[in-house]
């Protein structure tokens, strides 16, 4: 029975290691695929292949270490996780004033990639119920861009019907730690409200929240659901993220 659910346990992991290295079929790789999928193959590796008893006498030690420091990490994963779940449930009420951050994200020649289209999405729908908001459009042009991010948001708003009055742009950061400081600068400069929805994944939404406080602004969620394929990849990349924003004092 034991050794059944070792074998079932290993073949979930190494499922889990192909579904969080499917978009690399797709030209996408990065941390948040790797390190999850390097950590699942370790073990997989060690239900599919356990020790044999007297190496496993001869190690104890060794063994009851780093199975202390896998649960270790283990669980600090999952409470980051939680965290960013909580954090991603934090969405504004329909009263009070609220500047909406609409967070950048690939731009496909003129047109959103699906990412950014649902932050897009997010932002309209709020800002529809809600025709007393504004909302910063903010995002830079990356490699291979021929358009800025802040841009494609704002013609895809005016297109939907959103009046011009109502969307500002920031058009130079790279990285979300500068969407926020940017953003943060035109609405003191601009006099709109410190209160922010921020318009993006779920799984971003911690890090922005961080990142926001830090500029002085009081943060809640727009979440959006990232799609199927690329969400376990961009929830796991976050972690390592998360932790070097607070290490670096953001």
């Amino acid at each position: 029975m034991k050794a059944t659910l070792r074998r079932i346990g290993g073949i979930l992991c190494l499922a889990l290691t192909a579904y969080f290295l499917l978009p690399a079929t797709m030209g996408i790789l990065h941390w948040g695929m790797i390190w999850p999928s390097v950590l699942l193959h370790i073990l997989a590796i060690m239900l599919l292949r356990p020790h044999r008893p007297d190496r496993v006498r001869r190690h104890r030690t060794l063994c009851h270490v780093l199975n202390g420091c896998l649960c270790l990490v283990l669980s600090a994963i999952a409470a980051v996780f939680v965290l960013m779940g909580l954090r991603a449930a934090d969405r504004p009420s329909p009263q009070g004033e609220i500047t909406v951050i609409v967070l950048g994200c690939q731009v496909n020649g003129t047109e959103p990639s699906v990412m950014l289209q649902s932050r897009i999405d997010a932002a309209y729908d709020y800002l529809m119920q809600n025709p007393d908001a504004v909302c910063i459009a903010s995002g830079g042009m990356d490699d291979g861009e021929i358009i800025t991010e802040a841009s494609c948001i704002r013609d895809q708003l005016l297109l939907r019907g959103i009046e011009e009055n109502r969307i500002y742009t920031e058009d130079r950061s790279g990285s979300t730690a500068e969407n926020l400081s940017f953003s943060a600068a035109i609405i003191r400069e601009k006099g709109l409200p410190t209160h922010v929805a921020i318009a993006s994944d779920n799984f971003h939404q911690m890090r922005a929240a961080i990142f926001a406080r830090n500029n002085g602004l009081h943060a809640q969620s727009l979440g959006c659901c990232t799609v199927w394929y690329l969400a376990p990849g961009y929830w796991a990349r976050e972690v390592p993220a998360i932790a070097a924003a607070m290490i670096r004092g953001y």
